[in-house]
């Protein structure tokens, strides 16, 4: 089969652009031919200059190792031989070959004009769910033996074996799922056309799939991984005995656990938390349980939640804030205690339909002649995902960025559920739902409770049970869910995907359907396409307008991302009278849109039998761009020709970004009433928990802020097991200014030199919290001209240093590393033993007085004659302050340095308040002078 012959190149250079003089420093190569590696080759080169510092600490090569090697013309003919009629293969190829042409260029020879193959790019496509592209990161998930990263022999061997990974895997697809990755592959960096060819001759040469795995079937033109719901017959409840003894069988010192989980250490707090969980069960209460850092929350209401679920033979729900922490529970939490427990229990996975994808509209898509490559390089990820997946959730894939927007188009939503769709028995999201009805414990998320409220209930089986985890995030959610979000950016989608009646969108395509049952609205066509010129024109004046009248009147935004809140009836002037002009020109538009489309619509619903399967994807897609244009104008009406005082409204644009980047919110100001309402009197018990609840060491804020009043819910509060008088110390910096006292620029020096002090002294990990990125911007680009911390790999979110999760991971692997956060480093990522030594905090956690919502909350509570500091905005800032604290120790072996560089956690009254509310530990306010010895004698214990 594999008749062509291979050459993997590896080349490690002195730098990345071979134009600005760069030169490799060593080659390396490795031959496949008939899929078996047959030669090896390698040589250091002499590049001529010296090799950059950061280049020998990456790559082990030093200036002594390379200067009796060979010059590049020296071994230049050794190179070309290799490499003739073979096809060039590497992980990111077109840098290696980069280098390659220049050097043979330089040296009189031709370039190379052969085939190639990128080894990234193919590691997207036949690795869909891998977690990293990285080629050492690749490895170790296929368990590949890299022994010398970065060093060009032991890339080029371990990219060689990656390679004949991947051309297994793909002799291993369906036919059916081979031509369709052939048709795409035109497209492709890689020339693997003709291997591809091959593989599907050989195919249908031998008659018969027999390389296809028996657990795929092919539907429709489509070859998918064949899916069984388990098979539950549970007419009644099971004799799991009483909970006392349940507990005491799993987490009591001879208990099931230990034996399968040797690390697992038994907790007074998680026993008496699963007892109050299960009381509040028993006796129909809601409870709330904070349960602080260590205290093993999840396994306590899981323990509670599987017995009572199998002893009553009801499903318990249990939602979490984001859907990365079901996948966790699901895949580290449940697997242990399904080996624990000796009864059966079934557990479902469910989420929004966003996740879930459409096969009818991918199999449409796989029709559409695209040029983005993202778009094709995801098409040929999810075909061979099809051949693996038994769940079609988005989340275990790992999308190049452009196909998170095709996503957007594939995913599962109302014109899905049809009873024509010819992949109905394959949905994923109607699996989801099936394995969720004979669950025992069903693991959804926060904005999927609220979904199932607002629609009377319909996604989730019936449950009375519920546990809510990290329910400090239960009213933020529910405010997002209730309010209105409207960009101009999801307008431009649309109206792209529309288009023209010149161009091959929705509106030409919906024009030929017409035809095609026997009646054109040519007419009705042209005036919407005047229309949706009209409203484009009017979009683009009216966005443009909203962010110029924002920068009018925030002067000097402090920030590139600015919140200005409104109420429409209070905006007297001139220039918000010509906005709400444009508003009502922007509807009137809308309005027509409307009429104009209202009689191909109703014709062609009347005659859907006549259209075929694909016609109905097109026409579905097309009411579904209309249903979009429709929210807009009412959208534009609640937010600028209504008043509607318990709706907060506001406007956010990018002060240095395009004119018409601009997104427009309304929110509730209170969801009590209708968590109140919707929530909490349908359930029999709620179970809030999460290891910040408390302010004060009370409950209060959270109650009156969910509307739990009226319900007197049980209130429990577990201390830490950990302790933190001998593993944390808070150290407060006094020679730090204050922070209204001097320039922001002034502050950030002195945070600057603080961090570098605390980097040299601890040699060891730093994790830096901001409220502010423009604080965190500034003060990362100081820290980086700091020679003093070459040393240190320098990482700050939102710098384009990669998302949180790469962030997170970078810093992990380094042992000098500083990581700059803000928002979402507050909470939820954890850094357990030596991946964290201090943690700084460069201000203690107040919201900005711009924030909308609590500037509108605020006003609320100075109405009612309360103080709106020290009723909403203290302890919300109390809350986030627990929330980055709990970054520090996260184990009873954890130890480390907190720092607090705003003097108002001491110079003011409310201060004591943060220190009152995480554990009791030792603070030492002094010059930083003086704090150095302190921090030296704790790094040396």
């Amino acid at each position: 089969m594999m008749k062509q012959r291979f050459v993997v190149i590896d080349i490690e250079t002195t730098g990345n652009a071979p134009k600005r003089g760069d030169k490799i420093i060593q080659i390396a190569a490795v031959v496949i031919q008939d899929g078996n590696i047959v030669d090896r080759y390698m040589s250091f080169v002499n590049p001529m200059q010296s090799i950059p510092p950061f280049i020998e600490q990456l790559t082990g090569i030093s200036n002594e190792m390379v200067q009796d090697a060979p010059a590049f013309e020296e071994i230049a003919e050794n190179i070309v031989s290799l490499l003739e009629d073979a096809y060039f293969v590497a992980h990111n190829v077109y840098f290696d070959l980069s280098f390659l042409q220049e050097e043979l260029q330089r040296c009189g020879y031709s370039s190379f004009t052969g085939p190639i193959l990128d080894t990234v790019e193919l590691s997207r496509i036949t690795l869909p769910t891998a977690r990293s592209f990285k080629l050492s990161e690749l490895c170790d998930e296929l368990e590949i033996q890299h022994l010398n990263p970065h060093r060009a022999d032991s890339d080029a061997e371990v990219t060689a074996l990656l390679l004949l990974h991947i051309f297994i895997k793909l002799s291993k697809l369906p036919s059916i799922t081979l031509q369709y990755l052939s048709k795409l592959s035109r497209s492709f960096i890689s020339d693997i056309g003709d291997h591809l060819e091959a593989l599907i001759s050989n195919k249908e040469e031998s008659l018969n799939d027999s390389t296809v795995k028996s657990d795929i079937e092919i539907i429709k033109s489509l070859a998918l991984k064949k899916k069984k719901l388990p098979q539950i017959e549970r007419e009644q409840a099971e004799d799991v005995g009483s909970f006392k003894d349940f507990t005491k069988s799993l987490l009591s010192e001879n208990g099931s656990l230990t034996k399968i989980f040797p690390s697992y250490v038994v907790r007074s707090q998680q026993l008496q938390m699963a007892d109050e969980i299960m009381d509040a069960f028993i006796t129909h209460q809601h409870a709330i349980i904070e349960a602080g850092t260590g205290t093993g929350k999840t396994l306590a209401y899981l323990v509670s939640a599987i017995h009572y679920s199998l002893k009553n033979n009801q499903p318990v729900v249990i939602s979490t804030y984001t859907t990365n922490l079901q996948t966790q529970m699901m895949d580290r939490d449940l697997p242990f205690l399904e080996k624990a427990i000796p009864q059966r229990f079934y557990i479902a996975m469910l989420k929004g339909q966003k996740h879930y994808l459409c096969l009818q509209k991918f199999e449409h898509s796989l029709l559409e002649k695209d040029d983005n490559y993202d778009f094709l390089l995801t098409k040929a990820q999810i075909l061979i995902w099809l051949t693996e997946t038994e769940t079609g959730d988005v989340d275990e894939l790992n999308l190049p960025s452009g196909g998170k927007m095709l996503w957007n188009r594939l995913n599962y939503d109302s014109s899905s559920n049809s009873e024509k769709n010819p992949y109905n028995n394959q949905c994923f999201y109607r699996y989801a739902r099936e394995k969720s009805k004979s669950a025992n414990i069903i693991v959804t998320n926060h904005a999927m409770i609220l979904s199932h409220l607002a629609r009377g209930q319909e996604f989730l089986p019936d449950f009375d049970q519920i546990i809510v985890d990290e329910a400090h995030h239960l009213e933020r959610v529910a405010s997002n869910h209730l309010g209105k979000r409207l960009q101009y950016v999801s307008i431009h989608i649309h109206l792209n995907r529309l288009g023209t009646l010149l161009t091959d969108g929705l509106l030409t395509k919906v024009l030929n359907l017409t035809k095609k049952v026997n009646r054109s609205f040519q007419d009705d066509f042209l005036a919407m396409e005047v229309i949706l010129n009209t409203f484009q024109e009017d979009c683009n004046s009216f966005f443009t307008s909203l962010h110029g009248y924002v920068l009018k009147r925030k002067k000097k935004p402090a920030s590139n991302r600015v919140s200005y809140r409104f109420q429409t009836d209070q905006e007297q002037n001139r220039a918000w009278d010509a906005l709400l002009e444009l508003v009502r020109r922007l509807n009137f538009c809308l309005i027509d849109l409307k009429n104009s489309s209202s009689a191909h619509l109703r014709f062609l619903n009347e005659n859907k039998d006549k259209l075929n399967r694909l016609d109905k994807i097109s026409f579905e897609e097309y009411c579904d761009v209309l249903a979009f244009f429709n929210a807009c104008h009412d959208t534009f009406q609640s937010l600028f020709l209504q008043v509607d005082e318990n709706i907060v409204t506001w406007i956010e644009i990018e002060s240095k970004g395009a004119k018409n980047a601009v997104s427009l919110y309304a929110q509730p100001v209170s969801v009590a009433e209708y968590l109140a309402d919707l929530f909490f009197a349908n359930y029999n018990s709620v179970i809030l928990t999460s290891a910040t609840l408390t302010v004060k060491g009370a409950f209060h804020y959270l109650i009156e802020n969910i509307g739990l009043t009226d319900f007197y819910p049980k209130q429990t509060l577990l201390k830490s097991p950990y302790n933190y008088k001998e593993q944390v110390k808070l150290l407060i910096p006094s020679d730090m200014p204050a922070i209204n006292d001097v320039s922001t620029d002034e502050y950030i020096y002195s945070v600057v030199a603080n961090i570098g002090t605390i980097a040299q002294i601890t040699m060891g990990k730093l994790l830096v919290l901001f409220t502010s990125y423009e604080m965190l911007k500034k003060t990362y680009q100081l820290l980086k001209e700091d020679e003093t911390l070459d040393d240190f790999m320098i990482m700050g979110q939102g710098t384009s240093s990669g998302s949180r999760s790469k962030l997170t991971k970078n810093f992990r692997q380094f042992d000098k590393a500083i990581l700059l956060g803000t928002n979402s480093f507050w909470e939820g990522v954890d850094f357990p033993g030596n991946e964290l030594t201090s943690l700084i905090m460069v201000r203690l956690p107040f919201s900005s007085p711009d924030d909308p919502i609590l500037s509108a909350k605020c006003e609320v509570i100075e109405q009612k004659g309360e103080n709106p500091f020290y009723y909403y905005s203290l302890p919300e800032a109390i809350l986030r302050f627990k929330q980055g604290f709990g970054r520090l120790i996260r184990s009873e072996s954890d130890k480390g340095l907190l720092f607090v560089f705003d003097k108002r956690i001491t110079s003011t009254k409310y201060g004591k308040h943060f220190l009152t509310s995480i554990p009791e530990i030792e603070i030492q306010e002094k010059p930083m002078h003086q704090l150095t010895h302190i921090i030296e004698e704790w790094t040396l214990k």
